[in-house]
């Protein structure tokens, strides 16, 4: 896949303008998330949007929503290592050695199948649930971001749940998914937080579960499938 350096550059302008929504939320979005976590918050919020923007064709994004990150601790957001470059070297350089992420990686697995089959739609469940270098591969055609743009527990529960229903928690997905604009966006697990929040979205709104969940690729495949007829 190789876009042209038009299209390389409205997705260099799509993640600057969402560094710029970051940067002005920091402060309240953080301080939500003290008061629902009942800890002291980082120094900054993670970054998501476009995950590879050598590659993600902006007229026909997909934009995946995912509930919150385990497993991040403060000195990652003090060395500036970020959700949106963390999962681009993934993208192109795969998991092996990667410690939990490489140990676990049915999420990845399964939102990288998801990815493939909205993008050709022609391969079969079954074929498809058994791809994982292509999967892992096709996170760096995807954008993505989480409703707790800071760290979760290791089971999204009560803190969670208060900072979803919070309204800058609601503000920042509407901001997010107006910068970027996908054709289509797939909410894992978080369909009642993207649907309100995106009341006027005009876009295909997917509804998904969390792609850890205790199914099968297969199943979870046609899941997608029937919802794309």
């Amino acid at each position: 896949m190789i876009l042209t350096e038009r299209e390389e550059k409205k997705n260099d302008r799509i993640n600057a303008g969402l560094k710029e929504l970051y940067d002005e939320y920091t402060s309240g979005f953080l301080s939500v998330w003290a008061d629902a976590f009942g800890e002291t918050a980082p120094c900054r919020m993670n970054e998501f949007g476009i995950i590879d923007t050598h590659r993600y064709r902006a007229e026909n994004g997909i934009l995946f929503i995912g509930r919150e990150t385990n497993g991040w601790d403060d000195s990652a957001y003090e060395e500036g290592c970020l959700f949106r470059s963390w999962l681009c070297d993934i993208s192109r350089n795969g998991i092996q050695g990667r410690g939990h992420i490489s140990r676990h990686p049915n999420m990845w697995y399964n939102i990288g199948r998801w990815a493939l089959l909205l993008q050709s739609g022609g391969t079969s469940p079954d074929d498809l649930a058994y791809q994982k270098a292509e999967a892992i591969d096709a996170l760096g055609t995807i954008a993505f971001t989480n409703i707790n743009k800071v760290r979760g527990k290791n089971k999204s529960g009560r803190e969670y749940r208060k900072l979803a229903d919070s309204d800058i928690a609601k503000e920042l997905i509407r901001k997010e998914a107006a910068i970027m604009n996908p054709k289509i966006i797939v909410a894992c697990g978080t369909w009642q937080e993207a649907a309100s929040a995106l009341s006027d979205y005009s876009g295909r709104l997917i509804c998904m579960n969390h792609p850890g969940a205790r199914k099968s690729p297969a199943v979870m495949i046609r899941e997608l499938q029937a919802q794309l007829r």
